[in-house]
């Protein structure tokens, strides 16, 4: 934007009235320019792997270089071929004959790369002995690995493939029990000659900052403070009228006690909104990697994957209790259930295990299984445990006590699972899924039903279409006999595309035309057929199945390093023997298993399980968690900074009934929440990533609250659920394909929708341009903690964004004529002010309006 005196070069300026204009820019300050108050973060150690890049790794590198190069490029080969190695982090970095096999940022000059595109024949690589060229989809993972600079956590020398952690890991603080702490004798309660501690909470931390002769600053100011917790509960700001009615008796107040009143009772509104959902919810859907479309090779919709979404927000709002939350998701097809709405409800939970990212074009579908079983363990383990059991699907876990035959116990629980994620499947209906039919007459359906004459077009059309491709079938046949030369014209592809299509289209009606009520979600598969009697008398010793066909429930094959085509022993369901406080259920015959994993995770005895989510939740208010690796438990995380307070309220929360809206409840009437965001010199010395919580540290809006605070700021804001979304109501098919109703850059950034952003299409790989460049998670794996960037394409989209333009006209006139209410001559300071009620929810400052 440039603007001089006389020239004004900027979207949609000459679209906003002249005597507006100057207001706007004003507006443009307060919204485009509150980076500073929007985020407050530090800077990443580059030395030190993140989470997500250690994940990334062992899941996407990784397995790929133990299965395609270490039998030619590792300390196990027998012969070192061109002196490179793949298995170090070392022995990529100086490479081998030809230089460093990679170039970490630079992806096009990488020799790894080139290799694997197959650029140059003479070292295209993997050779056709270890399966040929890798998949498109491979190939991109690792430019991406190398493009973000090859994290690579495993050691500068080569270590053996499956050593696994050793008994020792087993002796880590989160798979211990938990511990019963006493309340800390503190050796004064006071703070600047005050009492404290407003709960047990609080006494926990007074100890830790008194051990280090520190002292917490101040309580913040009475509507930081309501900003704060709006904030964070609810994810909007409060409206001037609540502001100024808070502050009102705020100020009334003749007490700390009649304070504290009010302030619980604010909390008790806001816990009771259903606003409250929409944002918790949007929580759990990050670690949930919800998402509407597959992503990965083929990006095709999962147009029922919003009633998941509704799931989780009015679970959240309920206050459903976090165990059955969790049993719900993992095995909701098989508990019992009242009527047929619950049962209904239950059948969505289980859209957890189905709305992964999924790779829809593999050729091998018992590959597909694998894949989508390691990616539903990976998900069950992180969400809920804090554990990255899918690490050890090639080799027993490098840090945790997870070994590889622990690994198939659970891998055969999910095998043993049919996933109904729908889809027509990809060219040629390839992998293609069932859905769930839902039992419930009353749940909302989007589709419109068929007329007699529409069911007959289609049906017409289907035979049509399965008449043109037996023709083209009989024109292949002809060309092979032909010695290959062409007979027919024939589309094959597009025609059994469009069969696929339309056959997916009519199951999802009745005989009738009606629509049915479908979901994503998961179902145990068949009992194996038993064996005949003569069978059983002449049984030969069992030997390993070299393609196991996933079928019916049974125990899963251990694949040597992972490889389809390697089966070993067949390895009984069951769980890992991590934890000595939890008794293994037994998985009863003719179950997958599913149940009893729920109820093994939601164990009281289960130290994992409750520690996990009173973590979480303190992150999500307090921007980091007691544990700042929040998605890893394991023994490559974090050390817990207040190991006693994260047992006691891991505890309470079990004894208050898993609880969530009670542990927040507690957390945000304590003292410690409380806290101003006061900078004090002496306590950031001793402790400058605030880890002894000090001060209350300042925190940056997650994008989708940016976006719904400048609509609600601009009073178009539409707070009413919607049914459905967008993505469901286009139906099935590729969501890159534009041409598809609906589906564009404006409607998946929300330019055009009003409702809150939870509720925008999230379709994986195509990024919401303002959710996107502030961080919202693509979905694509579990993410407890969302990356926080400060770069300068934030303000530049701020600045130039048609959402933040239109927001900045709406907010200007509405501070206009809330002045013009209250002064038929109101002057620039009136404007202001309210201005400064609306975008900050308090009264401008003298300096301010100077």
């Amino acid at each position: 934007m440039k603007i001089d005196g006389k020239t004004q070069n900027c979207r949609l300026w000459r679209r906003i009235p002249q005597a507006s204009q100057w207001l706007v820019l004003v507006v443009w300050i307060f919204v485009a320019g509150g980076q500073a108050l929007l985020f407050a973060g530090g800077i990443q150690d580059s030395e030190k792997l993140s989470d997500d890049q250690t994940r990334f790794f062992e899941s996407k590198i990784r397995p790929v270089l133990v299965e395609k190069c270490y039998s030619c490029h590792s300390s196990e080969s027998s012969a070192l071929a061109g002196s490179l190695a793949v298995d170090s982090k070392q022995g990529l970095l100086v490479g081998g004959d030809s230089g460093p096999a990679i170039e970490p940022g630079n992806v096009d000059d990488s020799l790894l790369i080139q290799a694997i595109r197959y650029e140059d024949e003479d070292m295209a690589m993997p050779p056709k002995k270890n399966g040929g060229k890798l998949s498109a989809e491979v190939i991109k993972d690792f430019e991406e690995w190398v493009e973000m600079g090859a994290p690579d956590p495993r050691l500068d020398t080569a270590v053996p493939i499956d050593p696994g952690a050793g008994e020792q890991a087993r002796l880590w603080w989160s798979f211990q029990s938990l511990s019963d702490p006493a309340l800390p004798q503190l050796s004064t309660n006071l703070v600047r000659g005050q009492p404290w501690p407003k709960s047990n909470l609080d006494q926990f931390v007074l100890q830790k900052l008194q051990q280090a002769e520190l002292e917490p600053v101040g309580d913040a100011e009475p509507l930081s403070l309501l900003r704060r917790v709006y904030f964070d509960l609810i994810g909007l700001p409060p409206t001037p009228e609540q502001s100024q009615k808070f502050l009102s008796r705020w100020q009334a107040s003749d007490s700390e006690s009649s304070r504290d009143q009010i302030w619980m009772e604010v909390v008790d509104q806001l816990l009771d909104s259903p606003q409250f959902g929409e944002r918790w919810g949007r929580h759990w859907l990050d670690v949930a990697r919800y998402a509407e479309s597959s992503g990965r090779d083929v990006n095709i919709t999962y147009p029922y994957a919003w009633r998941y979404r509704d799931y989780v927000i009015d679970s959240i709002n309920r206050d459903l209790p976090f165990d059955q939350f969790i049993e719900e998701q993992i095995a909701g097809d098989l508990l019992s259930a009242a009527n047929e709405q619950e049962r209904s409800r239950q059948l969505v939970a289980t859209g957890f295990l189905a709305i992964g990212a999924k790779s829809l074009n593999e050729q091998n579908p018992r590959q597909l299984a694998l894949d989508i079983a390691d990616e539903q363990i990976d998900a069950v383990s992180q969400s809920f445990l804090g554990m990255t059991f899918a690490c050890a699907r090639c080799h027993d876990h490098k840090f945790d006590p997870v070994t590889q035959k622990e690994y198939t116990a659970l891998a055969g629980i999910f095998l043993s699972t049919d996933t109904h994620y729908g889809t027509t499947g990809a060219v040629g209906g390839r992998n293609a899924a069932k859905l769930l039919e839902l039992p419930d007459d009353q749940i909302v359906v989007l589709e419109k039903p068929l007329t007699s004459k529409e069911l007959e077009q289609k049906r017409q059309r289907i035979e049509t279409l399965e008449a043109e491709r037996d023709e083209a079938l009989r024109a292949r046949r002809a060309e092979r006999m032909n010695a290959g030369n062409p007979q027919s014209g024939i589309d094959l592809t597009r025609i059994t595309t469009q069969l696929a299509g339309l056959r997916t289209e009519l199951e999802g009606y009745d005989e009738r035309g009606n629509p049915k009520r479908l979901a994503m979600g998961v179902a145990d598969r068949p009992a194996a057929a038993p064996r005949t009697g003569l069978a059983r008398r002449n049984r030969q010793p069992e030997r390993p199945r070299r393609t196991p066909g996933f079928v019916s429930i049974g125990d899963s094959p251990l694949f040597v390093r992972g490889e389809t085509n390697r089966p070993s022993e067949t390895v009984p369901r069951g769980f890992p023997s991590l934890l000595d406080s939890v008794d293994a259920p037994q998985i009863p015959r003719g179950s997958s298993g599913r149940l009893q994993l729920a109820q093994w995770i939601t164990d009281e005895r289960n130290p994992l399980t409750s520690r996990v989510i009173v973590n979480r939740v303190w992150h999500w208010l307090f921007g980091a968690g007691l544990v700042t690796s929040v998605d890893n438990f394991g023994t490559s995380g974090a050390l817990p900074s207040h190991p006693e307070l994260l047992d006691y309220l891991a505890a309470e929360f079990v004894a208050d009934g898993w609880s969530i809206k009670q542990l927040i409840r507690e957390i945000v009437n304590s003292r410690t929440y409380r806290l101003a965001t006061t900078y004090e010199e002496r306590s950031f010395q001793v402790d400058p990533s605030n880890t002894l919580l000090w001060r209350h540290q300042p925190k940056r809006l997650q994008a989708e609250v940016i976006r719904d605070s400048m609509l609600q700021a601009a009073g178009i804001l539409d707070l009413k659920s919607p049914v459905g979304s967008l993505i469901g109501r286009s139906g099935d098919g590729l969501i890159d394909n534009r041409r598809r109703a609906g589906i564009s850059e404006t409607t998946i950034s929300g330019f055009d929708d009003r409702h809150r952003s939870i509720y925008l299409p999230a379709a994986r790989n195509v990024e919401s341009s303002l959710l996107g460049v502030f961080n919202a998670p693509d979905g694509d794996v579990v993410q407890g903690a969302r990356e926080i960037t400060n770069v300068p394409s934030q303000a530049l989209f701020l600045m130039n964004s048609t959402l933040v333009t239109k927001a900045a006209e709406s907010i200007s006139r509405r501070a206009i004529n809330a002045a013009k209410g209250q002064r038929q001559n109101a002057k620039f300071e009136d404007v202001y002010q309210e201005l400064s009620w609306i975008l900050f929810s308090r009264p401008a400052t003298d300096r301010e309006v100077v």
